[in-house]
């Protein structure tokens, strides 16, 4: 859901870009979704998401199941797993840190950056993909003395 800024920040993005002379290579596509969500993902070289919080960052999880390495700030929760499987780049929230992010992406060696798009996707399959989230899920259930029970 917008907040109630959002439209006002979007317009001074858009006057922001017009000024540096970069408008006509900007697209500004609102929200997206299905077909077009999953082609953008898979025709980008990085997904920037520097947001102040985020629970757990679906859209992260969603690029990274795209082989998308991902530049974020530390407020997205799961900023440790990402940075520890080397799936993308993690800095504070700040426009200092996000410009760091971005100017790191972009001296980043093209063969550290396709070993990133590698180790993106292989932190979704081992930690978000939904099948292992529910065996991890059982596995804490059965530590703290819940059982399984047995099959019907």
């Amino acid at each position: 859901m917008a907040g109630p800024h959002d439209h006002e920040y979007g317009q001074r993005m858009q006057a922001l870009a017009r000024e540096l002379a970069i408008d006509d290579q900007v697209t500004w596509t609102g929200m997206v979704s299905g077909d077009v969500k999953w082609g953008a993902f898979r025709s980008a070289e990085a997904f920037i998401l520097p947001s102040h919080q985020e629970n757990f960052g679906i859209a992260v999880a969603e690029a990274m199941a795209c082989s998308l390495p991902v530049l974020i700030s530390n407020q997205v929760n799961i900023w440790r797993e990402i940075q520890q499987a080397e799936g993308g780049l993690i800095d504070v929230d700040t426009q200092e840190g996000t410009e760091r992010l971005i100017e790191q992406w972009l001296t980043t060696p093209a063969d550290r950056w396709a070993r990133m798009r590698a180790n993106a996707k292989a932190c979704f399959n081992q930690r978000f993909l939904i099948d292992r989230t529910a065996e991890s899920f059982i596995e804490a259930m059965e530590v703290f003395g819940m059982r399984r029970k047995p099959g019907r």
